[in-house]
């Protein structure tokens, strides 16, 4: 059984006994020692009418920087100006109300999909936030693992929601500096 899978050095791995689900599935949620680890989502159980909770954009934009910056930008022509980062993700520039999946990404042929079908509000933020692929029930490409703090998570949906035409210092970015060749 599940429960009687020892590790390497012949103890029982405690992975497998906190694999398993409510439902005894350990397959959902994301991959931990070669099993599943399901998160909770009883912060957000139903996140088509979760009212998101005061927070702090200000706050919101330092976890975003920990936690998103690597690969999303924030300006709508989804350009980086971090260094060591990559535009691997979709921009976050008017994230809040969007449709997920059709924003485009640079890397389109790496491994796993993309999240489809949800709408970027609170509730779907909030639970994607904190496992990315039992949000989707599947692979994304997208290597994170997760916030598990729910004010963290409220802080950084507060400051994508300032990511906007209202914000003057996304709207009127300076022009993008011209590459080398074309000078």
């Amino acid at each position: 059984s599940r429960l009687e899978r020892k590790s390497r050095d012949g103890f029982p791995s405690f992975l497998a006994a906190s694999a398993l689900m409510a439902d005894g599935d350990p397959r959902r949620g994301s991959p931990s020692g070669g099993l599943r680890v399901r998160s909770d989502f009883g912060d957000v159980p139903d996140p088509g009418n979760f009212e998101l909770p005061a927070g702090d954009a200000t706050q919101g934009q330092k976890h975003f920087k920990k936690h998103c910056a690597q690969c999303h930008s924030i300006y709508s022509d989804n350009r980086i100006v971090r260094t060591g980062a990559a535009p691997l993700g979709p921009s976050l520039f008017d994230v809040y109300g969007r449709t997920s999946g059709v924003a485009e990404i640079q890397q389109k042929t790496m491994m796993g999909g993309r999240a489809t079908g949800l709408v970027w509000t609170a509730g779907p933020l909030m639970n994607y936030m904190k496992n990315p692929r039992q949000t989707v029930d599947g692979n994304i490409q997208m290597s994170f693992r997760g916030i598990d703090d729910f004010q963290t998570r409220v802080d950084i949906i507060h400051y994508l929601k300032t990511l906007n035409a209202d914000n003057e210092e996304l709207a009127h970015k300076p022009e993008r500096p011209a590459s080398e060749g074309q000078r």
